[in-house]
């Protein structure tokens, strides 16, 4: 394959985390990043150690060794299961949680914030046995465009790709070049930022093993007995030589030795939502110390939904128990925010009104993304409750009084005149109501509407109310006006028929009072200021 110009050329960056696995570990549990670690496949004493940490190997600890070998060289060596386990094969245990899911998408996150294609191999499962990332799925690795990022050079392109990793608790190499293998060799055989300029890739690549490029055993063999042990002596070699006797896997070989190999990325879409996990030690079965595993998890979910400038529209709990359920928990949010204390708040009381039916053994969060709401202020009113804080206090409200009692009053459908109902409440846009101009003769009265209607007892003269005795209040009718008649409803089962006074009691108060036509039983609705 030719070599394209330099203005026509792709740039493709990639991004590695070394030791992927710890580093995910780290990320949703900072506490172990100074404790001797590892990581197994299966849970049991001949379980084999895949991956040890730092301290662990400064003590002695190798990866290959089983778990009572480990345990025999280092008695406080902290194990860790990697791999999802089957809950059919282990009923008496809880599936663990495998944190390399949120950690590559957080990955994904961070190259998502430079360029909008972006390819998870992980996702992607290429049909070149030379090109996959790694051996594990592809996690630890993610590559995109560089073409067109909006910063000055390259360099200062893989600078921002670091300190938004860290961000997300990540520590990543990174790797740019004109191809996907030259740029993957780049980050993964160099610490920090590479940049191989365009027309170097052969230069660059001739002293690198070619066990980089993750071969399978029986190929690694063949070019061993040829005498190939670097990139740079694979180059040499003919594509069509190699075509012959390896078939169509020969010459691509040769064209990623020289850096020719221009594979096409294969861009992954957007996720529609943003998870973290955490796996608990033992059941939490309090509110507090379960409230600051969820601290941690909103702090990493707002990381990521920052690097896609986006805020949390609303938050899904799924909490594993004890009794191997689960139980799942939806968190409104009035406006969307990337306020980890409102967050925070908003789920600790939807927590308290409805406390788990045991203790909590594995979380598991979900943040919905949704654009955040501009607000247009006013220059001539005060500014108001931002939609972060009216949010925490509807919650707060809502925990205090139950759920389906706080909102905006909104009126239904009927004749009754307390009909109503509560809905969402929604700040207006401020917006003066217009009043009606004043009448110069006109005497406005109040009235304080009393919801329920409280029963009272009214007792009658010749047909005609005379004295009213209730709760707080009562005396003798000095004044009055009605009976008025409303009646509604009569096509339903729960049809009405009330008679309406207005009544001055000597006690100095004015009120309405209505008898109910059905049972004869008499009401006060509402008093007069």
């Amino acid at each position: 394959m030719g070599s394209a110009s330099p203005s026509v050329s792709p740039r493709i960056a990639c991004l590695v985390a070394p030791d992927f696995a710890l580093e995910a570990l780290y990320r949703a549990e900072p506490g172990l990043r100074d404790v001797p670690l590892a990581l197994v496949d299966d849970p049991g004493p001949r379980a084999l150690l895949t991956t040890v940490s730092v301290a662990a190997r400064r003590l002695g600890v190798r990866p290959g060794l089983t778990v009572a070998q480990a345990t025999a060289i280092c008695a406080t060596l902290v194990f860790r299961t990697v791999a999802r386990t089957d809950p059919e094969q282990s009923p008496s245990q809880p599936p663990s949680v495998d944190y390399r899911h949120a950690a590559q998408a957080a990955l994904c996150e961070v190259a998502a914030s430079c360029s909008p294609r972006v390819e998870d191999p992980s996702q992607v499962r290429s049909t070149s046995p030379h090109d996959t990332a790694n051996a594990d799925h592809g996690y630890g690795t993610v590559y995109f465009d560089a073409r067109g990022a909006p910063f000055p050079s390259e360099h200062a392109l893989g600078a921002a790709l670091t300190v938004r990793a860290a961000r997300v608790g990540l520590n990543v190499h990174v790797g740019i070049a004109s191809t996907r293998t030259t740029a993957r060799l780049a980050a993964h055989q160099h610490v920090g930022v590479t940049v191989v300029p365009w027309g170097t890739e052969r230069r660059f690549l001739a002293p690198l093993p070619i066990a980089l490029l993750d071969l399978d055993p029986e190929l690694t063999a063949t070019l061993t007995r040829w005498g190939i042990t670097r990139l740079g002596e694979l180059a040499c070699l003919s594509p069509a030589a190699m075509r012959t006797r390896l078939g169509p896997t020969g010459a691509t070989l040769v064209r990623s030795a020289r850096g020719e190999q221009r594979t096409p990325l294969a861009p992954t879409p957007a996720p529609p939502s943003f998870i973290e996990e955490t796996q608990l030690d033992y059941g939490i079965d309090t509110l507090e110390p379960l409230a600051f595993v969820l601290r941690g998890c909103l702090d990493r979910l707002v990381a990521r939904l920052a690097l896609r400038s986006v805020a949390c529209g609303a938050l899904q709990l799924s909490l594993a128990l004890a009794t191997h359920t689960r139980e799942e928990r939806h968190v409104a949010v009035a406006a969307p925010t990337t306020d980890v204390k409102v967050l925070l708040t908003l789920t600790r009381l939807q927590l308290e009104t409805t406390p788990p039916a045991a203790p909590v053994e594995a979380v598991r969060v979900t943040a919905l993304p949704a654009r955040a709401r501009a607000a247009q202020l006013d220059l001539f009113r005060p500014a108001g409750p931002t939609p972060e804080h009216l949010a925490t206090t509807m919650a707060r409200l809502s925990a205090l009084c139950g759920p389906g009692r706080v909102g905006a009053p909104t009126v239904t459908d009927s004749h009754r005149p307390e009909a109503l109902t509560l809905t969402a409440f929604a700040p207006s846009s401020g917006a003066a109501i217009p009043s009606p101009p004043p009448h110069a003769n006109a005497c406005y009265l109040a009235l304080r509407a009393i919801r329920p209607p409280r029963p009272v007892e009214v007792f009658a003269n010749q047909g005609r109310p005379d004295f009213v005795r209730g709760d707080h209040f009562g005396g003798r009718v000095v004044a009055l006006a009605g009976p008025w008649r409303l009646a509604g409803e009569w096509w339903t089962d729960d049809c009405f028929v009330r008679d309406y006074y207005d009544m001055g009691l000597s006690d100095g108060g004015v009120y309405r009072i209505y008898r109910d036509a059905h049972t004869a039983a008499w009401f006060v609705e509402g008093e007069y200021d």
